[in-house]
């Protein structure tokens, strides 16, 4: 039923990150882009084959110091795509081939480092740190100019940000943190720079590490290899899977389907229901190194 399609090559070695790949779809072509400890991996692939592959080394001002990578993000939008990557200290913009460095941008809270990146709608990249306030940049359509708006503090957040996702209406955003909540933003009043606290729900003391939205539902995982379900029209929580031994370190949602990968050296692959609120396993397949 599923077999390994190809290989996509890398320049260097992957960090062990929760969701670290990012993947910018186009007609002809397809980038991918992983973070290793200093650098970040971008492969473009044309078809099967590679086309360009490259290694980007973030460096302090002085160019003398390399600085740690903790992610990267393609930001989609509808005229522009940038890949944006988080240090330490540091947020950096680059166009979406990674050959020019767009903007950048230093925390200037010396307790707080970027952990997270989204887009959020035409023109805006959402950045949640590790005491737990967002920076809104705005980014133009064309050329160079990307902006910080405003700061925003949530004191909903109890722990460091470590995911966030957004519906396909970019009508919410879901925040999970290191103390184990997951938080729902209205996102209606993004434009006035408000974000409303809709929803809250704190399943376990157990890292939030992965995120992502299925129809109206919100889907998580955990440290310790659970998957939670939550509804959000309803306002509950639907159910958990034990879905893998030890820590879980991706989720994706394809159609109907939900694929997850752990420290168990599993990946499963889910068929998701909305009508009887039931998830089974389609298939599952443990890594092997050859």
């Amino acid at each position: 039923m599923y077999e390994k399609a190809y290989s996509i090559p890398l320049k260097g070695s992957i960090s062990a990150k929760s969701n670290n790949l990012s993947i910018l779809a186009q007609d002809s072509m397809n980038s991918y882009a992983v973070v290793g400890s200093y650098a970040l991996h971008l492969t473009i692939m044309k078809g099967n084959n590679s086309f360009k592959e490259l290694s980007i080394r973030v460096t302090s001002e002085d160019k003398k110091i390399p600085l740690n990578l903790i992610d990267a993000k393609f930001c989609i939008f509808k005229e522009r795509a940038i890949l944006v990557a988080l240090s330490n200290k540091n947020i950096f913009f680059y166009n979406e081939d990674g050959s020019s460095l767009i903007y950048s941008y230093l925390l200037k809270d010396d307790t707080a480092n970027p952990c997270a990146v989204i887009s959020l709608n035409q023109n805006m990249v959402v950045v949640g740190t590790s005491v737990g306030f967002f920076l809104f940049f705005e980014v133009s359509s064309k050329g160079d100019k990307i902006s910080l708006l405003t700061e925003i503090k949530e004191k909903s957040i109890q722990g460091s940000v470590t995911c966030l996702a957004t519906d396909k209406k970019d009508s919410i955003i879901c925040v999970g943190d290191s103390a184990g909540n997951c938080i729902i933003f209205d996102c209606q009043e993004i434009q006035n720079l408000k974000i409303a606290n809709i929803s809250r729900f704190s399943l376990s003391q157990n890292s939030v590490t992965c995120i992502c939205m299925w129809k109206d539902f919100v889907i998580t995982s955990y440290s310790h290899g659970v998957i939670s379900i939550y509804d959000i029209n309803q306002d509950c929580h639907l159910l958990d899977i034990h879905a893998h031994a030890r820590y879980i370190n991706s989720l994706d949602v394809c159609k109907d389907l939900l694929v997850s990968s752990g420290e168990d050296c599993f990946f499963r692959v889910w068929q998701l229901n909305e009508i009887n609120k039931m998830i089974k396993v389609l298939f599952k397949k443990i890594f092997t190194k050859k």
